[in-house]
């Protein structure tokens, strides 16, 4: 049975280590704490960085299209009864709403005070769009104008919210603040800017046939996408987040701060970026780029936190999403 050690280690058991190591694809390896307090191997930084170039974005995307799927479902009205409706690109949701002003339900958008109650099944608010099951609760705090050119903040808490990503299927649970402006230019395209804060999200991945649960807490995050024709094209995410995983070999927590930026393609792939990892031990700074249409990573280690670059090394972006849930 795996030894467990307190993340303030910053390493995994060294027999795991050796696995991943091999495989480069692994949930983290490390070197054995007692050898050498401050170490970090190739295979957990790979991990670490996988880990905190992924998790925030895929969450935020999801809890984005839960909300746009939502409004997709409003446009046509709502009743105070939980009404089951076919969703536009497949799949059903039951809807209702309360609160705000009555008068106001079947006016096909979300207006101060209303509360929504969503359940997905297998739902795509457009064709394209992820499908979402769960629940949703979204309590409107404010909102002006519509949603191709307006505002809207809301509550909401997630629950069980599966939606499957080019990685894998995922599950979104916790409650989060959302502040969002949309705006659609001239060409048609809609620019869409959301700003999260939440004290925690858990989020349960089955990437690269494994299962981990991972904890994103003190999240203030800022996302921004463009969509033609209800389809992503990229989006981008700036802000900070602690990142906790349980993984099915060891646990860890760290801090997340993106440096400025980072993008990314349709499919939630990187495109470029930096990001760093604040260990209790030691700094990693992953950064993406792409050329040609090739991602690369380069990953640089400084131990001890002193200030000096250890050890850099460079992996393809297939590498680096290897390792990541």
């Amino acid at each position: 049975m795996p030894r467990r050690v307190s993340f303030a280690n910053d390493s995994f058991p060294w027999a795991l280590s050796f696995i991943a190591a091999a495989l480069l694809a692994g949930c983290g390896g490390g070197s054995d704490a007692s050898a050498d307090a401050a170490a970090i191997d190739d295979p957990t930084a790979t991990a670490y960085s996988a880990n905190a170039t992924l998790m925030a974005s895929d969450a935020t995307s999801t809890a984005d299209t839960a909300v746009l799927t939502a409004q997709a479902l409003a446009a046509d009205g709502t009743s105070g009864v939980a009404t089951t409706r076919s969703c536009a690109g497949g799949g059903s949701a039951t809807i209702s709403v309360s609160g705000g002003v009555p008068a106001n339900w079947g006016n096909g958008k979300f207006d101060a005070g209303e509360v929504y109650q969503v359940s997905y099944a297998a739902c795509k608010g457009a064709a394209g769009w992820a499908a979402l099951d769960g629940s949703a609760t979204l309590t409107v705090t404010a909102a002006s104008g519509d949603s191709s050119n307006g505002s809207l903040s809301l509550a909401m808490t997630l629950g069980s919210l599966s939606v499957t990503t080019p990685r894998g299927s995922a599950t979104l649970d916790g409650s989060a603040t959302r502040d969002v402006s949309v705006s659609t230019d001239a060409g048609g395209t809609v620019h869409l800017s959301s700003h999260y804060v939440a004290p925690s999200f858990t989020w349960t991945t089955h990437y690269q046939a494994r299962s981990s649960t991972f904890t994103l807490s003190a999240v203030d995050v800022r996302r921004d996408a463009s969509f033609v024709g209800g389809m992503l094209q990229s989006s981008s995410i700036a802000g900070t987040h602690t990142l906790s995983a349980s993984l099915p070999n060891g646990a860890f927590s760290y801090t997340v701060a993106t440096n400025g930026g980072v993008s990314y393609a349709a499919d939630g792939t990187p495109l470029a970026g930096s990001w760093t990892i604040t260990l209790p031990l030691n700094l990693i700074t992953v950064t993406v780029s792409s050329a040609n249409g090739i991602g690369t990573a380069t990953v640089a280690l400084d131990r001890g936190k002193d200030g000096t670059i250890d050890r850099t090394f460079t992996l393809s972006w297939v590498q680096l999403a290897a390792a990541a849930g």
